[in-house]
Parts: C-alpha cells; structure tokens; sequence
C-alpha cells in the first residue's frame, strides 16, 4: 500500500511517536509505542531521531495491520517491531551474481 508520511513528532513526555501518513487517500494517525521505539535498533533510543529514522519501517507494520481493518489509528508495539525483525532476518538474502573476470593480459600459447 503506497504511504506518504505527513508528520513526525516524539512526545516528550512519554518518549512515544506520532506519525500522521497519508495511505491513499486516507489521512491515518501511528502512534509508535517507547518500547517500539527502543526495539527496532541497537543500541536502543527513544528519540525524535530514531523514529523519523525508521518512520519508513513503522508506516509498512501500519499499512499491513490496515490492509485488515479500517480504523484511524494504528499503534505499533515492541511486539509489532519483534515481528518485523523475524520476518526480515528470516527472508531469504539476495542471490549475488558472479561477475566474470577480465584477463589482466591475453596469453596464447605459441
């Protein structure tokens, strides 16, 4: 689902984010939990920097939990960052492509 992220903001208060994210035509509020914040990486840090950081990984675990409902507000847990971690550490890795190498020099037997 395309996304377009409109705002970020990290209350100070209880260190959690606000993601305001056009999905399609819908305006949708993500409320990104502290723990969230701290779980999605090392070494961990609730700061504004953090969530604008991973706002793109924050806004996917949103637009999947949205593709099955229809609510306004989505709030991404430690629990939602786990998940995310487990699937993209267990996907399978790119295929590398070997590359064919030059001859430093074209020897031909005489």
């Amino acid at each position: 689902m395309p996304y377009e992220i409109v705002t970020a903001s990290l209350d100070a208060k209880d260190k959690s984010g606000r993601l305001d994210v056009r999905f399609g035509p819908d305006l949708k509020t993500v409320i990104v939990s502290r723990r969230a914040l701290l779980s999605v990486a090392s070494p961990p840090r609730a700061t504004e920097f953090r969530l604008v950081q991973y706002a793109d990984t924050f806004c996917q675990i949103a637009a999947r939990r949205l593709a099955s409902t229809s609510a306004n507000t989505v709030r991404i847990t430690a629990n939602d960052v786990r998940g995310w971690l487990c699937a993209w550490q267990s996907s399978p890795a790119p295929i590398q492509m070997q590359t064919k190498r030059q001859r430093l020099h074209d020897v031909r037997p005489a």
